[in-house]
C-alpha cells in the first residue's frame, strides 16, 4: 500500500511540474502550421523517423519529445516529411526532414519558412548519411562539423562484457563495487521504481549544484516527462541496488533495428564504481531482451570536456559525425 501511495504521490508531482510547464506553452498550431509536441504525435511522427533507420539520437521520438519544450521546438509535415523548427526570426533552425517522401518538397518548405523570418536555412545535427542526401536533392548547402554534436556509439557487447585491457579500470571499478556492495543487484525498471529515483535524481542535483545551469533544468524537466509516460513512450531501462537502496537508474529507447539510445543515466557519485557498474548492468539488459540491438548511442558531450573524457573512456566503436548545413537567406 506505501509503496502504491509513493507512485500516486511521485505521479501527482510530475503532473503538476508538468500543467506548469505547458500552461503557456499550448499544442495549438501556430500560423505557419507548427505546433508543439504532444505525446499523441508519436503515431505519426515514428514512421518518418525510422525511416532513416540510422543510430543519431535525432532519429528518436523520445529526443524530440523530451527536449521539445526546452528548446521551442515545433512540428508540422509536408509530402511525408518531418518538419521541426526552433527559434525564429535570424535564430531560425530546423532539424533533418526525416522521412521517405520527396526530400526537396520539404527542403522548399523550409526555405519558405526561413525567408518569411528573414532568415538563412539552417539545418542542425545533420549525419553523413544526411549530408550526401542534402547536396542531392539541394546543391548549395555550406557544411560545418560540429564536433560537440557528434554521437558516441559503442558496441553493446564490449560494454556488456568489459574484456581485454582497454576495459581494465572500468572492469576494476565493478570489481570493487561488488566486493564493497556483496548485496547489490540490478531490476529492470518500472513505474514502481519511479518515486526512488526522484529521490535519487533529487540527491544527484544537491550535489552539483555549484554546476545549475538552464541545461540541468532542463534535463530534470526531460526526466520527468520521460517518467510520467514511461511506458508509452516505449522506455527501457535498469535500477542498481546497494544496501538496499536505490544508487544509479539508466534508461532510453531503441533506435531503428541495431541500435538503442541511453538518454538518461545517473549514479550515487559518492559510491565507487556505481556510475560503471550501471553503464555495465545497462549494456547487459539491453543484450538480453533487445538481442539485435548491437550498436549503444551515449549520445554528444555537448563540449564538455570532462563528459567528452568519460565517454572517450568507454572507447566508442566510432563517432557518428554531425554537420550544421546551411544556405543564405535569398
Amino acid at each position: 500500500m506505501g509503496n502504491q501511495q509513493a507512485q500516486a504521490d511521485a505521479k501527482a508531482a510530475l503532473c503538476q511540474d508538468m500543467a506548469a510547464l505547458c500552461k503557456n506553452n499550448p499544442y495549438l498550431p501556430d500560423r505557419e502550421g507548427y505546433k508543439r509536441i504532444a505525446l499523441s504525435d508519436r503515431e505519426w511522427m515514428n514512421p518518418m523517423l525510422l525511416a532513416e533507420d540510422g543510430f543519431a539520437t535525432d532519429s528518436c521520438f523520445g529526443t524530440y519529445y523530451l527536449w521539445g519544450d526546452a528548446f521551442g521546438l515545433r512540428v508540422s509535415a509536408v509530402g511525408g516529411r518531418l518538419l521541426a523548427s526552433l527559434g525564429s526570426g535570424d535564430k531560425l533552425r530546423f532539424y533533418y526532414p526525416h522521412g521517405s517522401g520527396s526530400l526537396k518538397e520539404a527542403l522548399l518548405e523550409m526555405g519558405r519558412k526561413a525567408r518569411k523570418h528573414q532568415a538563412d536555412l539552417v539545418i542542425g545535427s545533420v549525419t553523413r548519411k544526411q549530408k550526401e542526401a542534402l547536396e542531392l536533392a539541394m546543391p548549395g548547402f555550406v557544411f560545418q562539423e560540429k564536433r560537440s554534436m557528434a554521437d558516441y556509439i559503442y558496441k553493446t557487447e564490449e560494454l556488456a562484457a568489459l574484456s581485454g585491457k582497454r576495459f581494465h579500470g572500468k572492469k576494476n571499478h565493478c570489481n570493487r563495487f561488488e566486493r564493497e556492495n556483496p548485496d547489490w543487484h540490478s531490476e529492470i525498471l518500472e513505474e514502481g521504481h519511479i518515486p526512488d529515483c526522484l529521490k535519487l535524481l533529487a540527491q544527484w542535483e544537491e550535489n552539483h549544484k555549484e554546476a545549475q545551469d538552464e541545461m540541468q533544468g532542463a534535463e530534470r524537466t526531460a526526466i520527468a516527462k520521460a517518467f510520467l509516460h514511461y511506458r508509452e513512450l516505449g522506455m527501457e531501462g535498469i535500477v542498481l541496488y546497494a544496501g538496499g537502496q536505490i544508487v544509479g537508474f539508466s534508461f532510453g529507447e531503441p533506435i531503428g533495428e541495431e541500435g538503442f539510445d541511453v538518454h538518461f543515466e545517473k549514479a550515487d557519485t559518492g559510491i565507487h564504481g556505481a556510475y560503471a557498474m550501471v553503464n555495465r548492468q545497462m549494456a547487459r539488459m539491453i543484450q538480453e531482451r533487445l538481442p539485435k540491438a548491437w550498436w549503444l548511442n551515449r549520445e554528444e558531450d555537448m563540449g564538455l570536456e570532462n563528459l567528452r573524457k568519460a565517454k572517450e573512456s568507454y572507447h566508442p566503436a566510432f563517432l557518428a559525425e554531425k554537420y550544421v548545413a546551411r544556405i543564405p537567406v535569398g
